[in-house]
């Protein structure tokens, strides 16, 4: 959608080199795909459910519970903090296609290999739909070789790509695909009603999967307001179908998936009344234009407007949920903030992981913001059929990045459209390659285009970060620094051996709850999820503080057993964590029976309550 103003849609006859040849680029998407996706990542999915985040997991057992018969609209996890259970703030929408592709497949191939297949497939064939938005947005500005290119350089984008792999299925995927759907109706120098409305469907429908695209939803509409002020009534249809299909669409997709009881319930993590407030004002903001049109003829007044429709919007969502100003997460105790909150990998600031994980952070964060300085400049250097969309893409490039400041998982979103940068990029830099300019100009457009690329920084910066990415899963909400290891006990069949165990509720460090409840019979005090308060406070007290602490979490919360991954949990920034001197081999107290052999990667307490 956007790149540099000298890039040119095609290469001159002399300019032709290797990557003029379609068998070299397909060859190099292909090549991209592979590193994307690896057999190994394949058969470790379908073979054995190796999912690569926590969220993954959950999501999984939603589907399962659907498909067992749990109701539409009962979003409860009956399992997580039983026998009350925990409401999950996720959507029906992305259990819906999951649970009936499940059960398409379950008669011919049998549950587990059902499950298996699709939850492998799923998530490549979304990739596989952005992909084909990316060639669609690229080649007709720019030409074949660059959208060939831009395919690849999208299989490339560490914070993009991963949330693709085999197994991702929680919904931050669908959501990507949705606001590049998002963008590229608004992206035609002039849009109609109809593809602005398609926009607005699929801002719509992101809302209802989940918020966390909301600030680029806002972006579009500020986008098209601002359009509006400029041009006046040539812009108004875009408003028009923008405006009415993201109202229209979000009651209705609200109905759909909101138990009626829950109508007037206030929720700021979910779609709820004071976000439908957002929408619908939106949606009056139109028709109350094109109203007033004889007054609103210039500029000014137009601005004028737009201000006081902002004002009114504003201060009618303050009035509905002042709350909500605070997020979603004000009720969360301190212990929790400290020991879960702060340190899920996705919710730190990137200036604060650039220190302790720079390989990581540089790939994630900097790709975005040089990608939307580039679109900055082609907004306002470029030919003028290509400004439009490029400074569509340099708002939500940009935007992600700011998000970026405060929680990383902003640049989830914008993440796509680095490669819708890149791909340009890096096809004016082969062409530049073969033409009498000087050196140092080539040099430094190939560098910018590979530096738009993450992967170039992880291998930069490899002697300074190890890993040179996120352990496996970071990409999704619940895994934090310190706690990857969890990964151990997730593996290999070793939470298997509680299914010997006669059912009940086990008190297991946060991050192994939603394996556990994938993998088993059983209960868990703690999952990853800020609504399940009362689980998180009794497992991040009890696990990190003293005997007392652990016997009283483990009484509060109604747990039987007591559940411990090996040498990665229990501690606490001063190593005193009671929960630790049981797995280093202390002896345990008379209220605790060792079930486990000393030794094995998952340790394991009965609790007697008579103790």
């Amino acid at each position: 959608m956007s790149t540099a103003n000298s890039i040119t849609a095609s290469s001159a006859p002399s300019d032709r080199s290797a990557f003029d040849n379609p068998a070299v680029l397909w060859l190099l998407v292909g090549l991209g795909l592979w590193m994307l996706y690896p057999v190994s990542g394949f058969r470790d999915v379908v073979g054995g459910l190796v999912l690569p985040d926590t969220d993954d997991a959950m999501r999984l057992v939603q589907v399962r519970d659907l498909l067992a018969g749990q109701g539409w609209f009962d979003m409860v996890q009956h399992r997580l903090m039983p026998t009350d259970g925990a409401s999950m703030h996720w959507s029906r929408l992305v259990d819906a296609p999951l649970a009936g592709l499940i059960g398409l497949a379950t008669p011919w191939l049998g549950r587990p290999m059902a499950e298996g297949l699709v939850v492998a497939l799923w998530p490549p064939a979304l990739f596989g739909l952005c992909l084909a938005l990316v060639y669609r947005a690229v080649r007709p500005r720019y030409g074949f070789r660059a959208a060939l290119l831009a395919l690849f350089t999208a299989t490339q984008t560490a914070n993009f790509g991963g949330l693709f792999a085999f197994g991702r299925i929680d919904h931050h995927n669908v959501q990507a695909l949705l606001v590049l759907t998002l963008a590229l109706c608004l992206a035609a120098p002039v849009p109609t009603f109809h593809r602005a409305a398609l926009g607005g469907i699929a801002a719509a429908t992101s809302l209802a999967v989940g918020l966390e695209a909301l600030p680029f939803i806002a972006i579009a509409g500020v986008f098209l307001m601002g359009d509006w002020v400029l041009r006046g009534r040539t812009a108004l249809p875009a408003l028009w179908g923008f405006a009415l299909a993201l109202a229209g669409t979000g009651l209705a997709l609200f109905a759909v998936q909101t138990d009626p009881a829950l109508w007037r319930v206030t929720r700021c993590d979910a779609l709820s009344p004071p976000w439908l407030w957002l929408a619908v004002a939106a949606g009056a903001v139109a028709p109350v234009a094109g109203w007033l049109g004889g007054f609103l003829a210039t500029p000014g007044r137009r601005a004028g407007f737009a201000a006081a429709c902002g004002a009114v919007t504003v201060a009618g969502f303050v009035l509905l949920a002042p709350r909500c100003l605070s997020g979603p997460f004000q009720d969360l105790p301190a212990v929790v903030r400290a020991e879960w909150l702060e340190r899920v990998l996705e919710m730190q600031p990137f200036h604060r992981l650039v220190l302790t994980m720079p390989g990581a952070a540089l790939a994630f964060g900097v790709p975005p913001l040089l990608a939307g300085l580039v679109a900055v400049h082609a907004a306002l250097r470029g030919r003028p059929p290509l400004r439009r969309a490029a400074a569509l893409t340099a708002a939500f490039l940009l935007t992600g990045f700011v998000l970026a400041q405060f929680q990383l998982r902003g640049v989830y979103m914008a993440g796509i459209f680095v490669a819708l940068v890149a791909g340009p990029l890096l096809d004016h830099a082969i062409t530049l390659l073969g033409r009498p300019v000087r050196a140092s100009r080539k040099v430094a457009i190939l560098a910018l285009a590979l530096a738009l690329m993450p992967r170039s920084w992880a291998a930069l910066l490899m002697p300074l970060d190890p890993g040179g990415a996120f352990p496996v899963g970071a990409s999704g909400a619940a895994t934090r620094t310190g706690h990857a290891g969890t990964q151990t006990c997730d593996a290999g069949g070793v939470l298997s051996a509680l299914d010997t165990l006669p059912p009940g509720t086990i008190l297991a460090p946060v991050d192994l709850g939603p394996a556990i409840l994938l993998r088993t019979r059983h209960g868990v005090v703690a999952a990853p999820y800020h609504r399940a308060i009362a689980g998180l406070t009794a497992s991040e007290e009890g696990l990190h503080g003293d005997e007392a602490a652990l016997k009283r979490a483990l009484a509060a919360s109604g747990a039987d057993y007591l559940a411990l991954c090996a040498g990665t949990e229990g501690e606490s920034p001063e190593g005193r964590a009671f929960a630790r001197q049981l797995l280093t081999g202390a002896a345990p107290p008379e209220w605790l029976d060792r079930l486990s052999d000393p030794g094995a990667p998952l340790a394991v307490w009965r609790f007697r309550r008579d103790g």
